[in-house]
């Protein structure tokens, strides 16, 4: 059967956090008081397994994401991807790229799509927001898996001040290697968003001074455009051009509580449903109850924060 919300939205995009883990501790993405959950908290990789082919099984869902915190930092991952593509399913990985050297062959064999986040340029300002000392690893982890021929995507989070100076150098470097760029509007998860963010219009009024620009369409929640005919950027401007009458997706966390809306006040656990044993028939009942609950999204709540940490969402 499909699954719909009490807004007739069809829902066909579960995107899966395998660990609230990350080697990096970007200041947009984390709170100071982030807690680490507890290993036996944490989901096996068995019952992300059920859960996905769970959900294409009863309501048709095909396309999984996997995301973390840092999801290539999660053992057994490449045994995961490997079941989960053998079951049907159409699997993508959101990834900080520190790993992406080791996994780069892997994914390609198994044509797994992977989005890079890639925030600057700039060693220093990678220090920045990242924490770490990590763009070369990075920038040496996208180039072998384009050689490896993934395909890539890069993510660039947009911040006032920090980074907006680089959107040309961003632009030029995803073009150079034959790869799509999409800028992201900073979401309100922490108390320095106001500092930091900055408009899709802002920033397209900038390119507009040195590119011809042309919209492309609509691409899932990404608003696409052509540069000068042959340079593909896109936005995701959930703040500004919220998507949300459009969205698809249900979120699972690592310790396995379902999100509806990353605005919501409220998860749903249903690890009670996999252990001890595993009782299919009643969570197939609280899905379809509980996804009645999903609500309409941040266009009803613009002036709230987001509820949940990124780290925990992925994204």
């Amino acid at each position: 059967m499909k699954l719909f919300d009490s807004h007739n939205r069809q829902i066909n995009y579960l995107r899966i956090s395998l660990t609230d883990r990350c080697n990096f501790n970007c200041f947009y993405c984390k709170s100071d008081s982030v807690k680490f959950l507890n290993r036996r908290e944490i989901l096996t990789i068995e019952e992300v397994e059920f859960l996905a082919s769970f959900f294409y099984r009863n309501f048709g869902i095909t396309k999984i994401r996997l995301t973390g915190g840092e999801p290539l930092m999660r053992k057994g991952i490449d045994v995961l991807i490997e079941r989960l593509i053998k079951a049907g399913l159409n699997v993508n990985l959101t990834t900080n790229g520190f790993f992406l050297s080791k996994f780069s062959k892997f994914l390609s064999e198994c044509g797994v799509k992977v989005n890079v986040s890639l925030d600057t340029l700039n060693p220093k300002k990678f220090v920045e927001i990242s924490g770490i000392d990590g763009l070369s690893i990075v920038l040496d982890g996208i180039d072998k898996a384009i050689n490896e021929g993934v395909k890539l995507k890069i993510n660039t989070v947009l911040l006032r001040g920090v980074n907006d100076d680089e959107i040309f150098d961003l632009i030029d470097f995803a073009s150079s290697n034959g790869i799509e760029i999409r800028f992201i509007e900073l979401m309100p998860f922490t108390n320095l968003w106001s500092l930091y963010f900055i408009s899709e219009d802002e920033v397209m009024d900038k390119i507009k001074e040195k590119f011809k620009i042309e919209f492309a369409g609509f691409k899932d929640t990404a608003r696409a455009y052509v540069l000068d005919n042959w340079i593909r950027i896109s936005f995701i401007s959930t703040v500004t051009k919220p998507f949300c009458d459009a969205c698809s997706r249900l979120r699972l966390t690592s310790d396995g509580k379902l999100i509806l809306c990353m605005f919501d006040k409220i998860s749903y656990p249903i690890k009670e449903f996999l252990r001890p044993e595993i009782k299919e028939a009643e969570l197939i009942e609280f899905i379809l109850k509980v996804v009645k609950m999903k609500p309409r999204g941040f266009i009803e709540i613009r002036e709230k924060r987001a509820e949940f940490e990124m780290v925990k969402l992925g994204g």
